[in-house]
């Protein structure tokens, strides 16, 4: 008798996203080329589904705040014309005066983020912007330039977090809203201000809790910067019955500091800056080599800071392999189209791309062969 065969597992990547206010710093570059060499290679394995969504990043006060300051500062300013470092250093300098927005004006435009999808055109511009930098590194499947609206609303989530007993609620005292982390040794975490501004988690948690499903896994992807959050995150998933794990990436250090991208620092080392400066390598260069160096060079705890020249011999050597795959030089029994990702399977499932990257670096002048080239070019 044959038994019947049970569903596929479909592996659920969830990266955190990025408020689209600044430049790509190579800390949200290690984060997006990790993220992407992992759902390429896994999806030769198994069912993945990558989940980003515009409206977890801008229905937020951290994006909102900064957009109403823009209208009121700005008003006039033809924002298609700027370029993202201009827009940036706007946002430092947002932050650095520590400007009190309006409660009522925010409130106003998370309606509208929320509602309608509404971002301020100096988030378009940086959306475009990325949306460019990201086709020419090899990045898809984000959907930076289209809208959806997020999977619940914020006051069913709310309803359906207190029923389980998660919430410490104080609206009807005029206070904030905190997720209830003491229950597994963790801090409280405010969920939703006491002028009714939900902070970055509250987006997250509705497009990912109607999500869980017996056949899913998740995978939360961050940096190290938010793991307090994350570890909470993952336990809040847990109670409504989700399986998940988390990939935590080390921040980059630029000029000799791993810090929050609003305070700056990041001149030069853009993603922007990246691309301008690729030399004279070839698009599949470019992207091969910006994976050996984020992936493979930078790995998951590395503390080491961004460095240009590095970067570029990374590019180099990429040049190099692809030359002599061209050649016809690569392998064809070194790899299978099955075989590299079934044996650098992570126990939860995904493909490490440290480890499918350095197998890469680890063979000197061994060129990639076509399966693997499709994965990092």
């Amino acid at each position: 008798m044959q038994l019947p065969v049970a569903p596929a597992t479909e592996l659920v990547v969830a990266p955190v996203t990025i408020t689209p206010t600044k430049p790509l710093t190579p800390t949200h570059v290690k984060g997006l080329l990790w993220t992407d060499v992992l759902v390429k290679a896994s999806a030769r394995t198994g069912g993945v589904r990558l989940v980003w969504n515009n409206r977890m990043a801008t229905v937020t006060t951290q994006a909102t705040a900064f957009w109403h300051h823009l209208e009121l500062t700005e008003p006039h300013t033809d924002w298609s014309r700027e370029s993202e470092t201009a827009i940036g250093e706007r946002y430092v300098r947002f932050h650095a005066e520590h400007r009190r927005a309006d409660p009522d004006a925010v409130g106003v435009r998370l309606a509208r983020a929320d509602r309608d999808g509404w971002i301020h055109p100096a988030g378009l511009r940086m959306l475009h912007l990325w949306q460019a930098q990201l086709d020419l590194l090899g990045v898809g499947g984000l959907g930076l330039t289209t809208d959806r609206p997020l999977a619940t609303t914020a006051g069913a989530m709310l309803d359906t977090l207190a029923a389980r007993g998660l919430l410490l609620d104080h609206r009807r005292y005029g206070g904030p809203v905190h997720l209830d982390g003491p229950r597994w040794g963790l801090p409280l975490r405010q969920l939703v201000g006491a002028d009714g501004h939900p902070n970055y988690l509250l987006p997250i948690l509705r497009e990912l809790i109607p999500m869980i499903g017996p056949r899913r896994r998740f995978l939360l992807v961050h940096d190290d910067g938010i793991t307090a959050d994350y570890l909470l995150l993952e336990r809040v998933l847990a109670e409504f019955g989700a399986r998940t794990a988390r990939l935590s990436l080390s921040r980059v250090p630029v000029g000799g500091t791993a810090r929050s991208s609003r305070y700056g620092g990041w001149r030069g080392s853009t993603l922007g800056d990246l691309s301008a400066v690729s030399g004279s390598a070839d698009r599949a260069a470019y992207r091969l080599g910006m994976r050996l160096y984020f992936v493979g060079t930078l790995h998951r705890r590395s503390a080491q800071p961004f460095r240009m020249g590095l970067l570029r011999r990374c590019v180099g050597r990429a040049a190099r392999l692809l030359d002599r795959a061209a050649a016809g030089d690569a392998d064809p029994n070194r790899w299978t189209a099955a075989d590299p990702p079934a044996r650098l399977r992570a126990p939860h499932g995904y493909v490490d791309p440290y480890r499918l990257t350095a197998s890469l670096l680890g063979r000197p002048g061994v060129p990639p062969a076509p399966e693997i080239r499709a994965i990092y070019t």
